[in-house]
């Protein structure tokens, strides 16, 4: 293989030097090394040879060797590590709407814009993008095969003049090895308290025939389930975090007619035995409710990829590549509340029981109601029927079909990809190349949902898959109980039931009929075919050649979404009641069938791009370069197209300093997804509802949804002399027409004014919500009436973000061993979002988000403050590294100026997590090649966080920001590597 193949890589200095400071494997190397100047040197961010690692735009390259020098074995651990990165995705948080429908998805947030701002390449390419709207729109870095790669690259400025839309904040493009010979085998384990641990294997072949040289790889990762009981911040009491606590469960309260107080008020017994925290709403005694103890902090996923690349030399001047990608992730018990709260029964929306509230009903012949009844001392109902109110199957007593009580969901996903690309040598300096990628990305997803007309049939006891006839609780029909003498215990805390009465149980098989998976089934299917000339023209200023790159990119996507089953399918079971048709051109058409998730609508999108794009690159001299591209993009329809411009300028005074800049335009166009007609359901603890959860409907925007655009530049110095390097950059984005949607909390507050108050039914944003019984009532209908927000995708308000990026290292040799000690770091100077403006009336006012936790609202956590820090000592085959990781402190929004507490309880005031504090972890990495002639291996044990610090606290379900914090603790990791 005398030629490699023309594809974005990074300059081969930095790999050399991390080959003299990071230990490395002989025997499974990259043949290319001896003909390393006929390798083309492209640095992600321009198609033009050449380019240097300290080019005018920003971009870090990190090799395979400092990936596992610094112990990192996911993309998720190297994304974290980054202070260029804001909240990124990759642990779990099914409590908040930015990570709903994205388990087991990876994303890079660079600049902390939003994962789908920043473009994920893979070996300059396109690569997956998971489906959806919400869950899903940017690349799924979880899906990259990090066995193969040799290094990556990170473009920290805006690249949509040369790759096009969702290169708003930057680029990461993952590099595989080329040239590669031999077979290299890895493996680790991380020892996690608290769960059953997590460990990864791989293995990459390489082999020359001739002229071609064919890598083959597989890869497979696990992470254990670890539950929010073996950590003590996720389970804090109710008066000092009540975000993780909710009104309505298990023991219930219920109105039972004919007893002492409103419509006979009675809450049930065993609340304090069971876990729960006996309160009251306003007249109603309830029993406070925590899911947290039933969700994990971990979920147990399986991931596998495969990867086969092909290098043909055809001819001296014509090469082929192609590639092929598999990743599949399993999460199949992701851990969730027993039951979801009824925001809606039979009739309509509503909280609990009864005509009045369209609810849920217990007849008195109910095998519960006779304990419930003597265990609370009240008397039997006046017409025969107890109405629950603040309510939620299982509750406490957890789902009798798990050992934890757990509700569980599930995500399967898989994708695969193929790449072919075709390079032309017409002379030495022009050339040609014709890329085309396909790929597949399928997620399929569900939550259990409980049918309201499904649960009211067992609490009337005609209730099971084989019930038959109309008598209650025979010929195969069940009955649900309600109450809390149904079960035995508090499975997953470990408490028993002194009010159990057996034999009044709810059974699993009930529960499987109760509630079924609720979710969909969506794919996104996205061919790319790019032609790209490029060369050098007969123009000389002084510096040399004139370089210039042109093409053409067609790329068409195609989004299907279809519901799960027939039961989530809003075409057929439009109504609250299952197989109901009469609701249709009504108010409670699309309603659906279940208490608490919405439904789904089939869908089938497609979107295409056509784009020409240029770029040219000037030197004027030896030491001064200007670079120039602009690209055009059409969509057509609605969203139209764009045309944005870049420039960029390269001056090098002295051989000791380099200064850049560049300034250009950059853009996103909206998905398929996000102009459709569909909407799906997220969930949303709600201010206004004192925290309690409500379903948010996210509805697509077919009419008016344009796309973002953004103004950036970028000015920044490199120094490097005697082994000490040092660069400064200054950055600035300015956005209009944001593509977001409409603030869900926002509605619901302007609304509801004071948590869990009453209502302004004259504000103009009531008619975005839906609550219990139908109309807002002035003066009756509170926070916790909310059943549901309706928001949509739009074009929002102005976002302008500024920041400094630092990064230094000095190498020496001390003996015959090599010292280096590096620092990166990144701080944000301003976030400043604008004034979000509904149908021409103010919905929130702007904010500058530095410094802020937005936990309920974009850009989420805006640290000022970013960085990392490492020593590293390389020594005959040994090495050894200490790094420290820093995120700095916020404060929570949320909560008023002082005096006024965070938070009101019936318990008093809380001020848990006012200040969400600085976080600093501590980590040692050791690496040691063993002598050992016959082939090579290396041994690796890592200590990371080991003074064991947890994760700050924050007012979150969670106890804890799962965006920015590490739920883990200390981590014991012990890892092996093979070649030969």
């Amino acid at each position: 293989m005398n030629k490699s193949l023309l594809r974005c890589t990074s300059a081969l200095g930095a790999i050399l030097f991390s080959a003299t400071a990071m230990p490395s494997i002989a025997h499974a190397q990259d043949i290319q090394e001896a003909d390393d100047d006929e390798n083309i040197i492209v640095v992600t961010g321009s198609f033009i040879r050449g380019t240097p690692e300290d080019a005018a735009q920003p971009v870090d390259v990190f090799t395979s060797a400092d990936l596992d020098t610094a112990g990192v074995s996911s993309p998720l651990e190297f994304i974290k590590d980054l202070p260029q990165v804001g909240s990124v995705l990759g642990d779990t948080n099914q409590f908040s709407t930015a990570a709903q429908g994205n388990q087991g998805l990876g994303s890079i947030n660079l600049r902390g814009l939003g994962p789908q701002r920043t473009l994920v390449l893979f070996n300059g390419r396109r690569t997956f993008t998971a489906p959806g709207a919400v869950g899903g729109g940017f690349g799924d870095t979880n899906a990259v095969p990090l066995f193969a790669l040799e290094r990556i690259e990170i473009l920290k400025d805006g690249a949509a003049a040369t790759y096009g839309s969702d290169a708003i904040a930057g680029v990461a493009n993952f590099i595989t090895k080329s040239g590669f010979e031999g077979v290299e085998i890895k493996s680790d384990y991380e020892f996690v308290n608290g769960s059953d641990d997590n460990y990864t294997a791989s293995i990459l072949v390489g082999k020359t025939f001739g002229d071609v040289n064919i890598l083959a790889g597989f890869g497979w990762q696990h992470r254990s389930e670890l539950p929010t009981t073996e950590r003590d911040y996720a389970s804090q009491p109710y008066e000092v975090n009540p975000a993780a606590w909710s009104s309505l469960g298990t023991p219930g309260h219920f109105f039972v007619p004919g007893n002492p107080g409103f419509l006979g008020s009675v809450r049930d017994v065993g609340c304090n035995d069971l876990g729960g925290v006996e309160d009251a709403v306003g007249a109603f005694p309830i029993c406070r409710f925590s899911f947290v103890p039933f969700d994990n902090l971990v979920e147990e996923t399986d991931r596998y990829q495969g990867y086969i690349q092909a290098d043909v030399d055809l001819s001296d001047t014509f090469r082929f590549r192609g590639e092929f990608t598999y990743a599949q992730t399993d999460l199949d018990s992701i851990g969730t509340s027993p039951g979801y709260p009824p925001l809606q029964g039979p009739g309509g929306a509503g909280l609990g029981g009864g005509p009045i509230f369209q609810g849920f009903s217990v007849p008195v012949a109910n095998p519960g109601v006779a304990p419930f009844l003597a265990q609370t001392g009240a008397t039997a109902p006046l017409g025969g029927r107890i109405l629950p109110f603040f309510w939620r199957p299982y509750g406490w007593l957890g789902v009798p079909n798990d050992e934890r009580g757990s509700g569980r969901q599930f995500v399967n996903s898989k994708a695969y990809r193929f790449s072919g690309t075709f390079e032309k040598d017409f002379s030495e300096t022009f050339r040609g190349q014709f890329s085309l990628t396909m790929m597949n990305y399928d997620r399929r997803g569900g939550s259990p949902g409980i049918i309201g007309s499904r649960l009211q049939a067992a609490l009337n006891g005609l209730g099971g898959p084989n019930c038959t006839g109309n008598t209650p609780g025979l010929n195969g029909c069940l009955w649900f109980n309600p109450f809390t003498n149904a079960g035995p215990g508090n499975p997953t805390l470990g408490l028993d039931n002194p009010f159990y009465v057996p034999g009044a149980e709810n059974t699993a098989e009930l529960a499987n009929w109760i509630a079924v998976p609720n979710g969909n089934d969506q794919s996104e299917d996205t061919v790319v075919a790019d032609l790209i000339f490029s060369g050098e023209m007969g123009l000389d200023f002084g510096g040399g050649a004139v370089g210039w790159a042109a093409g053409a990119q067609y790329r068409k996507s195609r989004f299907n979404n279809k519901p799960l089953n027939e039961f989530g399918n809003l075409d057929l079971n439009p109504c609250p009641i299952l197989g109901d048709q009469s609701c249709v051109g009504g108010a409670l058409e699309g309603a659906g069938s279940f208490i608490f998730l919405g439904g789904q609508r089939n869908a089938d999108l497609t979107q295409d791009v056509i784009a020409a794009f240029a770029e040219v690159a000037v030197p004027i001299s030896d030491t001064l370069e200007f670079t120039a591209a602009a690209r055009f993009e059409a969509y057509g329809g609605s969203i139209g197209s764009t045309f944005n411009p870049k420039g960029s300028v390269r001056w090098e005074p002295t051989d000791w300093l380099v200064l850049r800049g560049s300034v250009g335009t950059t853009f996103r166009a909206p998905l398929a997804a996000q102009v459709s007609t569909n909407a799906i359901t997220s969930l949303a603890g709600l201010a206004a509802s004192g925290g309690d959860f409500k379903a948010v409907d996210i509805a697509g925007n077919p009419t008016d949804l344009g796309p973002e655009t953004a103004f950036t530049y970028n000015v920044g110095a490199i120094v490097d002399f005697s082994g000490f390097n040092f660069s400064v950059d200054y950055w600035s984005f300015d956005f209009e027409d944001e593509i977001t949607t409409t603030d869900g909390q926002a509605i619901a507050s302007n609304v509801v004014p004071i948590p869990d108050g009453f209502a302004d039914c004259s504000s103009p944003f009531v008619g975005f919500i839906t609550f219990a019984g139908g109309a807002c009532v002035q003066g009756v209908t509170v926070g916790d009436d909310i059943s549901r927000v309706f928001t949509q995708w739009v074009n929002g308000p102005t976002t302008k973000t500024t920041g400094l990026d630092f990064a230094a290292s000095y190498t020496t040799e001390i003996g015959t061993g090599v010292l280096t000690i590096g620092a990166n770091a990144s701080h944000i100077l301003t976030y400043k979002v604008g004034d979000f403006d509904l149908n021409g009336t103010l919905l929130r006012a702007g904010f500058n988000a530095v410094g802020l936790a937005n936990l309920d609202r974009n850009p989420g956590t805006i640290a000022p403050w970013r960085g990392n820090a490492y020593v590293n000592f390389n020594i005959s085959g040994f090495n050894a590294r200490y790094g420290v990781k820093y995120v700095d402190g916020v404060r929570d929004e949320r909560c008023p100026a002082l005096p006024d507490p965070c938070a009101v309880t019936s318990f008093g005031p809380t001020d848990f997590g006012r200040n969400i504090s600085s976080f600093t972890q501590h980590d040692l990495h050791f690496a040691y090649d063993l002598p050992i002639s016959a082939f090579d291996a290396q041994l690796q044990f890592s200590v990371e966080n080991f003074t064991n610090e947890d994760p700050p606290s924050a007012r979150t379900q969670l106890g804890y920001n799962p965006f920015t914090g590490n739920p883990l603790g200390r981590v014991w990791r012990l890892g092996a590597k093979v070649a030969f």
